[in-house]
């Protein structure tokens, strides 16, 4: 958390020491606040935080629904096991020396219980993007 005093803001102060953390120099503490800083309270708020970080999602929402369509190569909307499985298999599972069916097997299995929430059999958008919620935002939810 980078806002420490809990005030709803963050800082110049508090900026510099998480930028310092990542290793950045002081002077990006201040350049970074006068991006960011809008309305010039001298602080960055949950609105300007929220619009400096928005382009970072929206990237990322792109980049999952190409994964997601590049699963669901019958364009149907949905991943279904044979198309896991299919990519599993392309992804190395059928092309290694000795290879295991039973491998892929587990894999998918594995992937629709995580995956699929409703148990249609089927892994919609927002269940494969709410794996990723899960992974990189488990306190999230």
């Amino acid at each position: 958390a980078f806002d420490r005093d809990g005030d709803g803001t963050i800082d110049l102060a508090e900026l510099r020491d998480a930028l310092s953390s990542l290793g950045a120099s002081e002077g990006d503490a201040e350049a970074t606040l006068a991006s960011l800083d809008t309305d010039g309270s001298g602080g960055i708020d949950f609105d300007e935080f929220c619009a400096a970080a928005s382009p970072l999602y929206a990237s990322s929402a792109v980049a999952l629904r190409a994964a997601f369509d590049f699963f669901d190569a019958d364009g149907s909307g949905d991943i279904d096991r044979q198309e896991l499985r299919t990519i599993l298999d392309r992804l190395g599972g059928s092309t290694r020396k000795n290879h295991d069916r039973s491998e892929t097997e587990r894999a998918v299995d594995q992937v629709f219980a995580a995956a699929d929430a409703d148990a249609d059999g089927r892994v919609s958008f927002p269940e494969f993007i709410s794996i990723f919620t899960e992974v990189f935002a488990p306190s999230a939810k």
